[in-house]
C-alpha cells in the first residue's frame, strides 16, 4: 500500500506540492496555536490575580464602611476605590454601586458583598482550572494540552475545505437563479455552522438570563433552516432571510435584557 502511494506522489508533482503545503501549514499552525493557547493562560492567570486582589481590597472597604456606616473618610474611600476598580467589577457588582451611588442605602453594600463572595469563588475556580492546566502530570492533562492546538486548526481545514466545494459547486450552476439558490444555501450553512459555535459557547460558560427559552428556540431555528432547503431548494433564500431574522431578534434580546438587582434586608 506505501509503495502505492509513493507512487501516486511521485508521479503527481501537484499532490506532492499540496502535501508539503499541508503539512507544513499545520505543523505551523500547530506551533502558532500552542503558543497562543500557553500565552492566553498565562494572561487569564494575571487578570484573574488582579481582580482577586480589587475584590479583596473592596471586600475589605466595603466591610469596614458597614461596620462603621457614618465614618465619612471610609465612605470616601469605597467610593474612590470603586472607581479605580470598576474595569474590573463584573456586572453585577456595577449595577449594585450604580443604585448605591443614587440611592445611598447601605443595603446595596450587603449586596454587592454578597455578589463579591459568588465572584471571588468563580475566580478561585478559573485560577485553579488554568493552572492545573500547565501542571498536570496525568495522561488525560497531557493528551488535552497535546490535542486544544488541533481544534482551531480542524475548523480552518473544514472551512477551506468547505468554500472550496461550495466554489466548485458554484461554478458548476448553469443558470444565474440556480447559483442563487447554491450561494443562498452555502450562506446558510455557513450561519448555522456560527450558531452552532455560540450555542456550544453558551453551554461552556454556562448563561443563565431571562428569555432564555426564547433564545434557544431562535438558535435551534437558525441551526436547522437548512433542512428547508433538502425539502425544495428554492427555500434557500427564505432559509437565509429567517436565519439573519433570528439573529436579529438574538442581538434585540441581548440589548434589552435588564437584570434584577437583589437586595438583602
Amino acid at each position: 500500500m506505501w509503495s502505492e502511494i509513493s507512487k501516486l506522489i511521485g508521479a503527481n508533482p501537484i499532490t506532492t506540492l499540496v502535501i508539503i503545503i499541508a503539512g507544513t501549514s499545520t505543523i505551523w499552525m500547530y506551533k502558532e496555536f500552542k503558543e497562543m493557547i500557553n500565552q492566553n493562560n498565562k494572561a487569564k492567570i494575571n487578570n484573574i490575580n488582579e481582580k482577586i486582589r480589587v475584590y479583596s481590597q473592596l471586600q475589605a472597604s466595603t466591610a469596614g464602611l458597614l461596620h462603621d456606616k457614618g465614618h465619612r473618610e471610609l465612605k470616601l474611600s469605597l467610593i474612590n476605590k470603586i472607581g479605580d476598580f470598576s474595569p474590573f467589577l463584573s456586572e453585577d457588582v456595577r449595577r449594585v454601586v450604580m443604585d448605591y451611588h443614587r440611592y445611598g442605602d447601605p443595603a446595596y453594600l450587603e449586596t454587592m458583598l454578597a455578589f463579591i463572595e459568588v465572584d471571588m469563588r468563580k475566580l478561585e475556580e478559573d485560577k485553579k482550572r488554568l493552572s492545573e492546566y500547565d501542571s498536570s502530570t496525568d495522561v488525560e492533562g497531557f493528551i488535552k494540552r497535546l490535542s486544544d492546538p488541533f481544534k482551531p486548526i480542524m475548523m480552518i481545514w473544514l472551512l477551506l475545505w468547505f468554500l472550496l466545494l461550495g466554489y466548485i459547486k458554484y461554478q458548476s450552476q448553469d443558470t444565474w437563479y440556480s447559483k442563487l439558490f447554491v450561494g443562498s444555501f452555502l450562506t446558510s450553512i455557513f450561519v448555522s455552522a456560527i450558531a452552532i459555535l455560540a450555542v456550544i459557547t453558551l453551554i461552556k460558560s454556562n448563561v443563565r438570563d431571562k428569555g432564555r427559552t426564547y433564545k434557544w428556540f431562535l438558535f435551534g431555528y437558525i441551526i436547522l433552516s437548512p433542512v428547508l432547503i433538502f425539502i425544495y431548494e428554492g427555500l434557500s433564500i427564505l432559509s437565509l432571510v429567517t436565519q439573519i431574522v433570528s439573529f436579529y431578534l438574538l442581538i434585540r434580546i441581548q440589548k434589552n435584557k435588564k437584570n434584577m438587582i437583589i437586595t438583602f434586608d
